[in-house]
């Protein structure tokens, strides 16, 4: 799963020992984010440094969050089938789209808000640990870093820090927002009817239209120059430039379509 990338100010250290089982050890905050409301009951996550959730806001304005662009969902469906993500367990799609629709949105967005808090938990108190201890995680960062041969307390500090703004980006509420946003969003597509509709769509892209723009090719560049001669002032060859941009500005706008299905 390709996940989001977003640099910024490293978080303080908090160590294993101060994080108990359950995420509400953090407190709970007064004024949380405009956008980190959750359904139910509101959830408290260390401060995420202000420009990163700047940049990531900004991000987020100039995507359609119904584009499913992180692709993520719970299930699978290959010809009326689910299975859950990566395998295991075989029930038949209507079931599931019947089950989803009892338990509803609400339903399912709690469901997914407990289990994202137990596995950042869980990070929090396996991971971390491991990863600031003389391990062999960190002896594989010294070997491909070359960190050891300079011994150097910068680079013990980039390294503690990137560690903990790992866990301080897990923690926060745009990320886990947007996680169940995307999660819950994408396993009802999966289990409803609009799935075929997906699967045509990105088979008529596919095989149909790019088919015939690649096979017209120069007729249509021929056909759209000529409507664009007395916008040239009569110059065929800056025409045909500007009809060749055009047609490869389609085929990318239809290739795009068809990954975000």
């Amino acid at each position: 799963m390709n996940f989001l990338t977003v640099s910024g100010e490293a978080a303080t250290r908090v160590s294993a020992a101060a994080v108990s089982t359950g995420m509400k050890s953090l407190g709970k905050i007064k004024t949380p984010p405009t956008q980190a409301r959750l359904r139910g009951r509101r959830f408290a996550y260390r401060s995420f440094p202000e420009d990163c959730v700047a940049m990531l806001t900004r991000w987020l304005c100039k995507k359609n969050l119904r584009s499913k662009f992180m692709g993520l969902k719970a299930i699978e469906c290959p010809d009326g089938v689910c299975h859950s993500h990566h395998g295991g367990h075989a029930v038949e799609q209507q079931a599931m789209r019947e089950v989803l629709k009892e338990h509803g949105r609400e339903w399912c967005e709690r469901l997914a808000e407990r289990i994202y808090e137990m596995s950042v938990d869980t990070f929090t108190q396996t991971v971390m640990p491991s990863l600031h201890a003389a391990g062999w995680q960190r002896r594989h960062l010294d070997w491909e870093f070359k960190l050891a041969d300079d011994n150097s307390e910068p680079d013990r500090t980039l390294v503690d820090g990137i560690i903990n703004a790992t866990e301080s980006f897990l923690r926060s509420s745009e990320v886990h927002q947007l996680f169940i946003q995307e999660l819950v969003q994408g396993t009802f597509e999966e289990a409803s009817e609009e799935h075929l509709q997906r699967q045509a769509v990105k088979h008529l892209i596919k095989a149909e239209l790019l088919s015939l723009l690649a096979e017209q090719r120069e007729d249509l560049l021929d056909r759209c120059a000529a409507q664009l001669l007395d916008s040239a002032n009569g110059n065929f060859d800056q025409a045909l430039d500007a009809s060749l941009e055009g047609l490869q500005e389609v085929e990318q706008l239809l290739t795009n379509h068809h990954d975000a299905l």
